[in-house]
């Protein structure tokens, strides 16, 4: 059997039906093969770009497996903020123990993410897992485990988006295809049809239809015209009888109402049926028996008919009970609220959620009240315990972070009683020896005078290491007070100082004018210090000297950088750069403490930026800096 949509309707209906459902058939298949290419083609991109960044990582990271450098591992693995569809990556030792680990910005850092079987994949809806191991010579050294954002559905509504606006232009096109086919085909049918239509509301049987063909059409039109003559000879026979199919119909209305009521009422109780279900007239009063109300209060017909079932409440949540009553039964619309109710069994108060609809009249009043009540008893107790056990880590958190604060504290006053009681002995042991020299140097040979000045070179140079060490505690301790700063005059009176301590040095300064950024001015200074004290350091061998300040723009992104072409470093050590006490050259050649660089990478860190540096040697190094991603930081 047809179905009734495509039997009855206008011929120009069924066609522009039929060509509608011809032209999305051929838009869903079509679409549908193209989104399930361009899921799969992503899925595949996806995956490989993981394999390969866990490949990279891995193998850059087998050194520091191989001498157990953790602190090298996790700054490999922080080289991943550049991919921030990674969250998550770890590496473990051959033993499953877990030796780095990084998180991308916005995931916790106590996230659980499922480890997936070793050398496999898991893909989710959301993100994607693999765990592979690292081999070095054939020797297993390690594991690598990723875990990666995997956008299916926003690949997905994309697709689908481009397939819906190919459907919407194709099917415009379609109908105007449509629209030319009609005029030609279709117009003596709704001819005809207009004819019939005239026929019926002016009731006029005398009408003919014009035949214009042979064809088909025209036994259409001599069939129409036998079939008005026809109609009109019984049109007076039906209007005889037409008094007494009125009152049948009339019947029939009413028996058609009265079954949509009782339709109404049966689907009202079925959207309202859980656990008790009652039954109200438009005064909220129980008029009948209330089975499942006994059940559940253990009340009697004498204790809850009428108004009496309100006093099954609690006495405190009564005034808010009548007060959603009122509001409900004014605007005629159904309410929803959590009290407590009598429980004959338990004999106690238990949290319940009472729902009531009201079943209205054409003219919007309230007939009778149906509505519902569900026991949440375990979920509202089971909520509270919720809220009790967040107030009291609050609480933990606020007494732990105080702890924090003391423990900070205690650690610099420590740090400076350390400091002050190392700085007397040290300018003891370098006074001794510089009086030695002074005042015994004709008894001394050159080995003995060569001794007492590694004495006091090594002296001073602990005594460099403790400032250096104090500095750091300080930069990560310090306040931070973030302002617009003028970088290209900073930049100025640092090289000036320069200049100023050792005047003799010729080379070439370069920098960048109005560089700003927002930033700490104390903590962006020191930042500044060390970089161009280094850049002045290690091109202090170069013929032509030339150090260069300024900006540049890497990935749509904001990028200072200091540039030189000093002594340079192998960029295979690169990964010791900025670890503190770390230096790429001997101090004989370059003297310093190896603190420097990690300083300047703290002061970064705190400003929400990163910094990063490329050299060859003899060749020279660039270092490059972002501050703060949140806002614009470079302005030129």
């Amino acid at each position: 059997m047809k179905p009734k949509r495509f039997v009855t309707g206008s011929i120009r209906q069924k066609l522009t039906k039929g060509v509608i459902l011809i032209t999305l058939a051929a838009l869903f298949i079509s679409g549908l093969i193209n989104t399930y290419y361009d899921l799969t083609d992503y899925r595949e991109r996806v995956l490989q770009d993981l394999t390969t960044q866990a490949d990279l990582i891995g193998q850059a990271s087998v050194a520091t497996l191989q001498f157990d450098d953790p602190k090298v591992a996790g700054e490999r693995l922080a080289l991943l903020t550049l991919r921030p569809q990674i969250k998550a990556a770890r590496l473990y030792t051959p033993g499953a123990t877990l030796f780095a680990e990084y998180t991308a910005a916005g995931v916790p850092a106590n996230a659980v993410f499922k480890l997936p079987a070793d050398g496999e994949l898991e893909v989710g809806r959301e993100q994607i897992l693999l765990l592979q191991p690292i081999l070095f010579n054939g020797e297993e050294v390690g594991s690598i485990y990723m875990a990666a954002e995997y956008q299916f559905l926003p690949r997905l509504v994309r697709d689908l988006g481009i397939v819906l606006g190919v459907a919407a232009l194709a099917l415009i096109v379609s109908m105007l295809m449509l629209r030319w086919i009609q005029s030609r085909v279709t117009e003596p049918i709704l001819r005809v049809t207009e004819l019939a239509q005239q026929v019926v509301r002016q009731r006029d049987y005398s009408l003919r239809a014009e035949k214009t063909t042979d064809d088909e059409t025209g036994y259409l039109v001599d069939a129409f015209n036998s079939m008005l003559e026809e109609i009109g000879s019984r049109t007076r026979e039906l209007e005889n009888s037409y008094s007494r199919l009125s009152s049948e119909i009339q019947e029939r209305r009413d028996a058609e109402q009265a079954l949509r009521d009782s339709e109404l009422r049966y689907r009202t109780l079925v959207t309202t049926l859980t656990t008790v279900v009652w039954r109200a007239n438009a005064k909220g009063e129980f008029i009948s028996k209330q089975s499942s109300w006994e059940n559940y209060t253990g009340q009697v017909a004498e204790q809850y008919l009428g108004l009496e079932w309100l006093n099954a409440f609690h006495p405190d949540d009564l005034p808010e009970l009548k007060h959603y009553w009122k509001v409900a039964a004014d605007a005629a619309h159904e309410f929803e609220v959590e009290l407590r109710l009598w429980h004959g069994e338990s004999e106690d108060y238990r949290h319940v959620s009472v729902r009531a609809v009201p079943l209205l009249a054409h003219e919007g009043i309230p007939l009778d009240w149906m509505g519902t009540i569900e026991d949440v008893h375990e979920r509202v107790l089971a909520q509270q315990e919720i809220s009790q056990l967040n107030a009291d880590l609050e609480r933990r958190v606020m007494e732990r972070t105080l702890e924090l604060e003391n423990a900070n504290k205690e650690l610099e006053a420590f740090s400076y009683s350390v400091s002050h009681d190392l700085r007397s002995p040290l300018r003891s042991i370098d006074g001794f020896a510089l009086a030695l020299l002074e005042d015994y140097n004709d008894k001394l040979d050159s080995t003995g005078q060569d001794y007492l000045a590694r004495v006091r070179a090594a002296a001073q140079r602990m005594g460099m290491l403790i400032d250096d060490m104090l500095k750091l505690a300080r930069v990560t301790r310090a306040d931070f007070n973030s302002t617009k700063l003028d970088l290209t005059g900073m930049a100025n009176e640092v090289l000036q100082d320069l200049r100023d301590k050792d005047p003799q040095r010729q080379l070439d300064v370069q920098v960048q004018a109005d560089l700003t950024a927002n930033g700490d001015e104390r903590l962006l200074r020191i930042a500044l210090e060390n970089l161009f004290n280094n850049a002045w350091k290690y091109t202090g061998k170069c013929e032509r000297a030339r150090i260069e300040f300024g900006a540049c723009n890497i990935d749509n992104a904001g990028v200072f950088y200091i540039k030189d072409n000093g002594a340079g470093f192998d960029m295979n050590h690169a990964g010791r750069l900025f670890g503190a006490f770390q230096r790429l050259h001997d101090a004989r050649d370059f003297p310093g403490t190896g603190v420097g660089l990690a300083t300047v990478q703290r002061i970064i860190r705190r400003h929400g930026g990163h910094i990063w540096a490329e050299a060859k040697v003899g060749r020279g190094a660039v270092f490059y800096f972002t501050l703060s991603p949140k806002e614009k930081a470079i302005e030129y």
